[in-house]
């Protein structure tokens, strides 16, 4: 997989790397890799990119733009219940194309009717039974490998080349090597052209065609990716379970219950297992033994019995740990001496005589731990796809009713796409409207539109770029940022803050002020414009105030070049306090000049500001509306009439500005 060649996992891998990042799951993704979560994120998004065939800067071409996306997406997030629906939703990549954004807007739809449909008792069970689902971290270092043997270097080159450092390969060029690997506790799997018996425990053979198939190498690992999804599975059979409109819905009428539960129950077998492979261990065994027979020795001495009774006793006990310690032939003999060497009480086994009889002991364990992992693997192999689509779904689900829960909140509805105009009705920026869910202000909506749609905006005609003007704090920089969040939704496949929307499917240029006021540079923030122009076609271009960047008619002059120059097809809101420098040098045929006006001061002097703005209307500036407010408050006469005088004189420029843009 390209997504990795920086990490250059081993082929085996492959597969469930990829389910990580389908799902995606970071956690999983960053255990296989051996990478830090934020750095799988980031391989998941480049995958993303790359199976979409579109690249987040191709859409979201500013800096600004790709920040916003984020924080929109970080709200979003935190309506989802589950870890990986979180993950999800903060890699969601955009597309132009209508085809999947079509798809993607039908499911979100039917996520919503689902929450409609369960009402609100049902999807907070639902929601309850989701927030314990999780997949645990699978690291291959965990699971059990086998020494792999070999006696062919191509064998090895391939082992090596298919499993990485995820296997010790020994190749066996001498007979000590031999000798030296049959002592190891651990099971080896000798690998040859045909499969081949050994009495030697914990010898097993497979041929050079079971190579590539981990359930024969590293079957271990295969049961720990299921292992891992435990709690996903048994959240998702309990929903489906219990939830017949969730059961029967288009997302999950093709998964089977019978073969989820089959899976759990492989689970448990494999759990059981593990559990086994915790009993006794060799000395334990032997500690345990050696107990009995003192306690049993004692009593037939308290009793009055002699040697022979013992020997019976003895007798009887050995064939029972000959049995428990799986002994066959010499090794019940070699029991037996080491009992034998024991000539005085308390009783001990010769550790000397069983040493080799504990080697055989772990050896048998380790291959019969195998064998069944290696049947276990194969098994739970067999519904690999309804377990890989079924939890796929489950964290989708997640996903669609977080989406659903956050525009029933946020007023969120879809949008229809459109060419040639950008426009929202009763608009809303989702970062107030935040603010006013947790018992702030409420929002006002707005409606605004450039270009060509067929919205009921009154008075917004069909130029395809906007100049804003007007007070500070009047909700030209909330509605810019509702603009850039509706363009951004869109391109997710999400429903945007307006009652009604049409969106194109165009880039993305949004400028901020809070980045522009960061960087202080202007031939920085000239670069970043310069954007706009070394690519063709049309484009969605979103200004708020580069003023500041240098002296004031230097930058009208500027800016009006920008936007007579904006390439064909492109769509734009400025906002600007420059417009008596910039008006005279634009193109009125093209660029509309919309305010945000005062209507006047409260009884305490404080401006009122209507946030609807008025197109092909120039808004009152900032320092229009502060002398207005002083002079409601000023007592002297002679500072009244000079306040009064700098109102005419700010009011009739402002009517020469209207009349000269009128007249171009």
């Amino acid at each position: 997989m390209t997504t990795f060649s920086s990490y250059s996992p081993p082929p085996f891998l492959e597969r469930y790397l990829k389910d990580s990042l389908d799902l995606p799951d970071f956690h999983s993704l960053a255990s296989l890799l051996g990478i830090e979560e934020r750095e799988a994120e980031r391989v998941v998004i480049k995958y993303k990119e790359r199976e979409a065939g579109c690249r987040l800067r191709d859409l979201f071409c500013t800096k600004e733009a790709r920040e916003l996306r984020r924080e929109i997406l970080e709200m979003l997030s935190l309506y989802a219940v589950t870890r990986i629906g979180r993950e999800m939703i903060l890699t969601l990549i955009p597309t132009r194309d209508r085809e999947e954004l079509q798809r993607r807007f039908s499911d979100v739809r039917a996520g919503m009717e689902l929450v409609q449909l369960l009402g609100v008792k049902n999807v907070e069970r639902v929601r309850e039974m989701l927030s314990k689902a999780d997949i645990k971290g699978i690291s291959a270092s965990k699971a059990k490998a086998p020494v792999v043997a070999i006696q062919d270097r191509e064998i090895e080159q391939l082992i090596r080349a298919n499993y990485g450092d995820f296997v010790t390969v020994e190749f066996l060029d001498s007979a000590e090597k031999a000798e030296e690997l049959v002592n190891r506790t651990n099971k080896v799997l000798l690998i040859s052209e045909h499969e081949q018996e050994y009495d030697e425990p914990g010898i097993i053979t497979r041929r050079v065609d079971e190579l590539s198939e981990p359930c024969e190498i590293y079957p271990e690992f295969v049961v720990m990716t299921y292992v891992a999804k435990k709690s996903a599975i048994e959240a998702l059979i309990g929903i489906l379970e219990q939830f017949e409109a969730i059961r029967n819905s288009e997302l999950f009428k093709d998964v089977s219950i019978a073969d989820l539960k089959a899976v759990l129950s492989l689970i448990s077998v494999s759990e059981a297992e593990h559990e086994e492979e915790g009993r006794e261990s060799f000395d334990e065994v032997i500690l345990r033994y050696e107990g009995e027979i003192n306690r049993e020795a004692t009593r037939i001495m308290k009793t009055g019995g002699g040697a022979a009774e013992f020997r019976a006793y003895l007798d009887d006990i050995l064939l029972q740990m000959a049995d428990e310690l799986m002994l066959k032939g010499e090794d019940r003999i070699t029991l037996r001496e080491s009992a034998m060497e024991s000539g005085e009480l308390p009783f001990e086994f010769s550790r000397e005589e069983i040493a080799s009889l504990r080697l055989k002991y772990d050896r048998v364990i380790a291959e019969r731990t195998y064998h069944r992992m290696r049947e276990l693997a194969k098994q739970l192999e067999q519904h690999r796809e309804v377990v890989t689509e079924g939890i796929k779904k489950l964290f989708y689900l997640d996903f669609l009713l977080a989406t659903a829960l956050f525009a029933h909140g946020f007023e969120l509805n879809l949008p229809e796409l459109v060419d040639g105009g950008l426009g929202v009705e009763m608009g809303k920026n989702i970062f107030l409207k935040a603010e006013e869910i947790r018992g702030g202000e409420k929002v006002v909506p707005v409606s605004y539109s450039v270009g060509d749609v067929k919205l009921s905006i009154f008075g917004a005609t069909p130029h395809p770029v906007a100049i804003l003007t007007g007070a500070n704090s009047g909700g030209k920089t909330c509605l810019l940022n509702m603009l850039a969040t509706s363009v951004i939704l869109t391109e997710l496949g999400l429903p945007v803050p307006g009652e009604r929307a049409e969106i194109p499917l165009l880039p993305l240029y949004l400028y901020r002020r809070k980045a522009i006021k960061k960087t202080g540079s202007f031939e920085y923030s000239m670069r970043a414009l310069s954007r706009i122009f070394m690519r063709e076609g049309g484009k969605v271009i979103l200004i708020d105030e580069l003023e500041a960047l240098t002296e004031p008619g230097a930058m009208g002059r500027i800016m009006a070049s920008i936007l007579n120059n904006l390439p064909e097809g492109t769509l734009g809101v400025v906002i600007t306090h420059l417009i008596h420098e910039i008006l005279p040098h634009i193109s009125m045929a093209k660029i509309r000049v919309d305010g945000i006006e005062s209507e006047g001061l409260d009884a305490s002097g404080n401006i009122i500001v209507e946030r609807q703005p008025m197109f092909n209307h120039i808004g009152s500036s900032t320092p229009e509306l502060v002398i207005k407010k002083l002079l409601g408050r000023v007592k002297n006469a002679e500072l009244k009439r000079v306040y009064e005088e700098i109102i005419d004189v700010l009011a009739k420029e402002r009517a020469e500005l209207a009349q000269t843009g009128m007249n171009k």
